[in-house]
């Protein structure tokens, strides 16, 4: 292919992913306003066996752009990638009063990809991938009860406080371990949950069951295959806008090579305070890591992990709204982080981020935000843009 082939090919992306674009504003324009579609409710007329089953479709389409200071190897950024797009269905089947069955599937889409739209994608990214898959039991009374593809204990109690900005997750467990499908602290594979309410008390706890080995992508042979792996954590309405919630998990895991295997006990502890007086939302989370952060220095079987770690992430936002057909709110925000590994690693992560959600309505919403870095392997300045449309 000559050089004029390649620069239209270009072209004809850039136009392809600008169109996609611009079809989402306006479809969510035109759209009404709604959280999930109901496909199937619930039908106490009927005697039929499907009368208590009642079926939701939801998702968010999330083309982003990121503009970094300097040279940038992903090309994909500038010319617009996917930011995590997604759909999910969710199912509810009445037994009785109190007590439902209850299912949910996550689907996640790359749509450059699934679209063949070439430079809008890394290659070697995948298409699609399951996010979550779990079903389950639920009661009003004795808690709710769930097996499958599912959020973990740190995520579901401290990490999703924090996880309300755009490029976040540089010092949550949620983003920094092995795997979030794996390590048990963003979306375990293979795990039980059950969580209940105790008046101001939430409670919930985990088992990880195994789950077979995972290469690490380093093309050395590594691999990681979890033992098992257990959790608990609590959140605590102190006041009506006032909470607070903290988690601990362990995981039993082995990393081995072709000659070598050694075993790890990876742990994290976590905490958050989250505080919403009026419009504000305010925030900080605090953890503590052993042996579940890669090292950045040594990484081989017997040096996997990092040691010893901690992390801090802090944000505020004030929400001013506005309630206008194509201006429901504007929120600016700033928000920080910090990554510390201990021992030989000397290593550090400090992130300030400035930036502002626009709601517009009717599922529409657009962030553009500010990353302004201090790290020691002198990672980039960078803007990210990134346009939701949620349905």
């Amino acid at each position: 292919m000559n050089i004029l082939s390649l620069w239209r090919q270009e072209v004809v992306n850039k136009q392809k992913f600008i169109a996609l674009s611009g079809s989402l504003i306006a479809l969510a324009i035109a759209a009404p306003t709604h959280a999930e579609i109901t496909i199937l409710d619930k039908n106490p007329q009927s005697n039929s066996l499907l009368a208590p089953l009642s079926v939701q479709f939801g998702g968010s389409i999330r083309p982003e752009w990121i503009f970094t200071n300097g040279p940038d190897s992903n090309k994909s950024n500038k010319r617009g990638h996917d930011g995590g797009s997604r759909v999910r269905f969710r199912t509810d089947y009445k037994l009785t009063d109190h007590t439902s069955l209850i299912g949910y599937y996550e689907w996640g889409l790359n749509i450059p990809h699934v679209l063949n739209m070439k430079g809008n994608y890394q290659p070697g990214t995948l298409r699609d991938r399951q996010r979550q898959l779990y079903a389950g039991i639920k009661d009003d009374r004795y808690g709710t009860l769930t097996y499958g593809h599912q959020f973990g204990i740190y995520y579901s109690v401290v990490g999703i406080k924090s996880d309300v900005w755009d490029n976040d997750g540089h010092a949550s467990a949620t983003g920094i371990g092995f795997n979030g499908d794996y390590d048990g602290a963003n979306k375990p594979k293979n795990s039980i949950m059950y969580k209940n309410t105790f008046g101001k008390v939430t409670l919930s706890a985990n088992y990880l069951l195994p789950e077979d080995q995972k290469d690490d992508g380093s093309g050395t042979g590594r691999s990681y295959r979890r033992n098992h792996g257990a959790g608990v954590g609590f959140d605590y309405a102190i006041l009506p806008t006032l909470s607070w919630s903290a988690a601990y998990s362990s995981t039993d895991a082995n990393v081995k090579n072709s000659t070598t295997q050694k075993g790890y006990n990876q742990q994290v502890s976590g905490t958050a305070l989250t505080w919403q007086p009026g419009n504000w939302y305010l925030t900080s989370t605090a953890s503590y890591y052993k042996d579940f952060v890669p090292s950045t220095r040594n990484h081989n079987v017997s040096h996997y992990f990092a040691g010893s770690g901690y992390g801090v992430e802090e944000f505020a936002g004030y929400t001013f709204n506005f309630d206008k057909p194509y201006l429901k709110s504007v929120q600016p925000y700033v928000a920080v982080d910090s990554l510390r590994l201990k021992g030989d690693e000397e290593y550090h992560a400090n992130h300030v981020y400035l930036g502002a959600g626009t709601t517009i309505g009717h599922g529409l919403s657009v962030y553009v935000e500010r990353t302004i870095a201090t790290t020691t392997d002198n990672e980039a300045d960078s803007t990210w843009v990134t346009v939701f449309y949620d349905f």
